[in-house]
């Protein structure tokens, strides 16, 4: 009895696909937002990206001061209005390439603080990810998880990871962000529905 064997031609990843079907488990990302700048404002916004929709978000983001040694801060917004009051909590570890360690904090913020000491080089910008953990409900406290990296304004390269809490129940479909006094000067950011 002979077999007969039949040999793939492979796939190849320069062809394009078409799929059917529901993919599942895998997660799946749908952009509900976006802000892309190269011009100064004091604060770079992103409203209605936040729904009902999806729970959680995946964010990418850069963001560049047009001042030396500014901060980067970050506000929830609701219907276009920033919300100001003291119940930003933000913790940052950061770690330099020269492997000294350091943090950032800031309790009961009127913003969350993202980061500090940054230069005012649009290619030395904060570049990285965050994760919006519920940001619309009215049960759970609005937390971000941060990861990015950037340079100082001392030519120091920082590698970062932190959070930032919004310590109350309050619903936002929107978020900005900005540096602590006068502006910015590059903005680029991306937000994506994850579907769970």
């Amino acid at each position: 009895m002979s077999k007969t064997v039949v040999k793939s031609a492979g796939i190849s990843l320069s062809d394009t696909f078409a799929f059917t079907g529901t993919v599942t488990g895998a997660g799946t990302l749908v952009k509900t937002g976006s802000v892309s700048s190269t011009s100064d404002a004091a604060t770079y916004s992103v409203d209605g990206c936040f729904s009902s929709a999806y729970l959680n978000y995946f964010v990418t983001f850069r963001f560049a001061s047009a001042t030396d040694g500014n901060q980067c801060h970050l506000k929830f917004r609701t219907s276009g209005t920033a919300n100001t009051s003291s119940s930003y909590q933000s913790y940052i570890r950061v770690s330099a390439q020269s492997g000294g360690v350091g943090e950032t904090t800031n309790s009961n913020g009127t913003s969350g603080v993202i980061t500090t000491s940054m230069d005012d080089v649009d290619n030395k910008a904060i570049q990285g990810f965050m994760y919006f953990f519920a940001p619309l409900s009215t049960t759970f406290f609005t937390q971000v998880t941060t990861h990015f990296n950037y340079v100082t304004n001392s030519g120091t390269k920082n590698f970062c990871r932190g959070g930032i809490m919004f310590e109350d129940t309050t619903s936002f479909d929107g978020f900005q962000i900005g540096a602590n006094t006068g502006n910015g000067s590059l903005c680029d950011i991306n937000v994506y529905g994850i579907v769970e």
